[in-house]
C-alpha cells in the first residue's frame, strides 16, 4: 500500500492557475460526458427468487487489533424476498446509541451494534408507509443525529421529482417515525428526477444536494439540468410535531451553458461547529477538481435569509476519471474489467473537525502512470479553502474505489473502500479500511496497513447476466459506502460497504435460482483506541493490586484493624 502525498505549495499554485483559466473560459466549458443519471435498476431474471440461506448469521468478532466486529448487512436476496430486487444496492448505514441501521434499494434493516444480530428487516416501501409516505424509488441516505438523539433518512418519493424525509421520534430505530415530502426538482413538467440525493448535518441545518435530470420532451431520455442544494433549518426537522421544510432555502444552479459551476453531486459538510456558515463541496462539472462554496447567515430556525458565496476550485493534484475496476474472473476473462468505480463525484460524507474539512474521491492519478483507481483523501482549511494535505490510497496491481471517510474529535480518521485486481490470490473485490491520525499541521499520518474487512465470495461479479455469461448492461457498484462514528464512544467507527455474494444457483445452495449475480453488504467496527500489549495488561493489574493493598493498609491503620 502506498500513499502518494502532495505539497501545500503546489496546490496553492495550481488553484491560482485553475482560477485564472476558469474565469477566462467559463462560457466555453463543456460538462464531462460521463456524469450520468444514476437511478437504480430493478432486476428481473425469471425464477431468481431464492431466499437467503447462507449469509444472515455471518458475524466476525476479534479481541485484538482495530477490526473488532463484522457482520453481514442487507443482501440482494433480502430485497428479492420482498419483490424489491435492485442493482446497485446504494449501500448505506449509520450507528446510533445501541443499534446499527442499514438501508439499501429494496430493504432496510436494524442490528444490535454490539453483537451484529439483526433485529428487524423490512422492505423500503413498508418503512416509508409506516412513516406516512406512499412508495419510494430508493437512493436512501441515513444518519444519526447525536445532539437530537434521533435518526434521519432521505430518499426518493414515489415520484422521482420528490424527496421524502423521515425522522425517528426517539433514539430507537424500531420505534415510530414521522415524515415529510417536498419537490426536489420540478423539471420541465414531465419526467423530472432529483437524483443522487446527498445528506449532511451541522448545528444549524440539514443539507440535501441533488443532481437534476429531465428529458427535453415528454418520453425522451433524461439529461442533466443542474443541481439543487436544499438547506433546511435543523429546528424544522427535529421539532416535536415531526419534520417539515419550513424556512427551507433551495439553491438551484441550472446547467444552461453559462459556465456556472457549483459541482456535481453537491455534498454538505457534517460539523459540530457553532458557525453560522455551512460548507458545500462537489466534483467540478467541467474540470478535474473539487468545487467549494459557502452558505452564510444560517441559524437553526431559518435558512431563508442566507447568502451564497461564489464557488471556487480548490486546486487538487492532477487526476483523470478512473476506469472500470479489475477482478480475476478466472473462468471468464471477458469479465475481468467491468465493475463501475463510480467516477470522481464525492459519493459519501464530508466532515469538518477542528477547522479542517476531510473528504475522499475516487480518481485515476496521473503521477504513477498505472491506469488504476485510487481513493484520494483531501484535507482543506475550513477558513481559507487551502489544501492542507492530500494523498492517494492505493497499491500497484489493484484498483481502490467507492471510498468513504469519517473523523472523530481527536482527528483520528478511518477510510473505507473497495479493492480488487487481476491476481487470483488477492484480486477478488474486497471491502477494506485504512486508519490515520491527524498531526498538528493537519497532515494525515497512516496508523495501519490496509485492513481486510470482507472478501467477496466470487471472483467475477457482474450485473444483469447469468453465471458463466459475459457481463451485459451497466455494471454498477456501490453507488456509495459510509463510515459513521459511535455517538457513545468516538473511538469506534462503523463502516458499511458492498461485497459480492454467491451466485443464485443450485450449486451455491439456492435450488430455485437461475444463476444471477448477487450483492451483499458488510458492516464492520474499527476501534482506534490504543490496545495495551499483554505485558502492559499484566503491569496494569499488578499496579491496581498494589493500589488496593495500600488503600486497605491506610483504612485499617485508621480503624486500628489488622492488615
Amino acid at each position: 500500500m502506498k500513499l502518494y502525498s502532495s505539497s501545500i505549495r503546489r496546490h496553492v499554485v495550481a488553484a491560482a492557475i485553475l482560477a485564472v483559466f476558469a474565469s477566462a473560459a467559463q462560457a466555453d466549458q463543456v460538462m464531462k460526458p460521463y456524469f450520468e443519471f444514476k437511478k437504480p435498476k430493478m432486476v428481473t431474471i425469471p425464477g431468481d427468487l431464492s431466499l437467503d440461506t447462507n449469509g444472515a448469521s455471518s458475524v466476525v468478532v476479534n479481541a485484538t487489533g482495530p477490526y473488532r466486529l463484522g457482520f453481514e448487512g442487507i443482501s440482494q436476496y433480502d430485497g428479492a424476498s420482498f419483490g424489491r430486487n435492485f442493482i446497485p444496492p446504494d449501500t448505506m448505514g449509520a450507528v446510533g446509541k445501541t443499534q446499527y441501521m442499514s438501508t439499501t434499494n429494496g430493504a432496510y434493516a436494524v442490528f444490535d451494534k454490539t453483537t451484529g444480530n439483526r433485529t428487524a428487516l423490512m422492505s423500503d416501501v413498508t418503512f416509508w408507509a409506516n412513516a406516512g409516505q406512499t412508495g419510494t424509488n430508493g437512493d436512501t441516505r441515513i444518519m444519526y443525529n447525536a445532539t437530537a438523539d434521533r435518526w434521519i433518512a432521505v430518499a426518493f418519493g414515489a415520484n422521482t421529482k420528490d424527496l421524502q424525509i423521515a425522522v425517528s421520534d426517539t433514539s430507537n430505530a424500531l420505534g415510530s417515525w414521522k415524515s415529510t415530502k417536498f419537490e426536489g426538482y420540478a423539471g420541465l413538467g414531465f419526467g423530472a428526477t432529483a437524483d443522487y440525493p446527498t445528506l449532511a448535518l451541522d448545528r444549524n441545518a440539514v443539507y440535501i444536494g441533488t443532481n437534476n435530470f429531465a428529458p427535453a420532451t415528454n418520453g425522451g431520455a433524461n439529461s442533466f439540468r443542474g443541481t439543487t442544494m436544499n438547506v433546511i433549518p435543523i429546528d424544522s426537522l427535529f421539532g416535536a410535531s415531526g419534520p417539515s421544510t419550513t424556512n427551507m432555502q433551495q439553491i438551484v444552479t441550472p446547467y444552461n451553458g453559462s459556465g456556472l459551476d457549483r459541482g456535481f453531486a453537491p455534498q454538505g459538510v457534517n460539523s459540530n461547529s457553532a458557525s453560522s456558515t455551512g460548507h458545500v463541496f462537489g466534483a467540478s462539472i467541467y474540470n478535474y477538481d473539487n468545487i467549494s462554496y459557502t452558505i452564510n447567515g444560517l441559524s437553526s430556525s431559518s435558512a431563508t435569509g442566507a447568502t451564497v458565496s461564489a464557488s471556487e476550485q480548490i486546486g487538487m493534484a492532477a487526476f483523470t476519471t478512473a476506469g472500470a475496476a479489475r477482478q480475476p474472473s478466472v473462468a471468464l476473462p471477458a469479465n475481468r474489467r467491468v465493475v463501475d468505480t463510480g467516477d470522481e463525484r464525492i459519493s459519501s460524507s464530508v466532515y469538518e473537525v477542528g477547522g479542517r474539512i476531510y473528504m475522499v474521491n475516487t480518481v485515476n492519478t496521473t503521477s504513477d502512470g498505472l491506469d488504476e483507481a485510487r481513493v484520494r483523501y483531501t484535507v482543506v482549511d475550513a477558513a481559507t479553502n487551502a489544501i492542507i494535505d492530500q494523498g492517494d490510497i492505493g497499491s500497484a496491481g489493484h484498483d481502490y474505489y467507492m471510498g468513504s471517510i469519517a473523523v472523530n474529535s481527536s482527528g483520528q480518521v478511518v477510510v473505507g473502500f473497495n479493492r480488487s485486481g487481476l491476481n487470483a490470490a488477492d484480486g477478488k473485490i474486497a471491502f477494506m479500511a485504512h486508519t490515520f491520525s491527524t498531526d498538528a499541521t493537519g497532515h494525515l499520518i497512516s496508523t495501519s496497513s490496509d485492513i481486510m474487512l470482507k472478501e467477496s465470495l466470487v471472483d467475477d461479479y457482474h450485473n444483469g447476466s447469468l453465471f458463466g455469461q459475459a457481463a451485459s448492461g451497466r455494471q454498477r457498484w456501490g453507488d456509495y459506502s459510509q463510515v459513521s462514528i459511535d455517538p457513545t464512544d468516538d473511538s469506534q467507527f462503523y463502516l458499511i460497504g458492498e461485497f459480492a455474494r454467491e451466485y443464485n444457483n443450485p450449486a451455491s445452495g439456492h435450488p430455485g435460482g437461475t444463476g444471477g449475480s448477487r450483492w451483499g453488504t458488510w458492516v464492520a467496527m474499527i476501534d482506534v483506541s490504543p490496545v495495551p500489549e499483554p505485558s502492559s495488561w499484566a503491569m496494569l493489574f499488578v499496579g491496581l493490586g498494589m493500589v488496593g493493598v495500600l488503600a486497605r493498609r491506610r483504612r485499617n491503620a485508621a480503624t486500628g484493624s489488622p492488615c
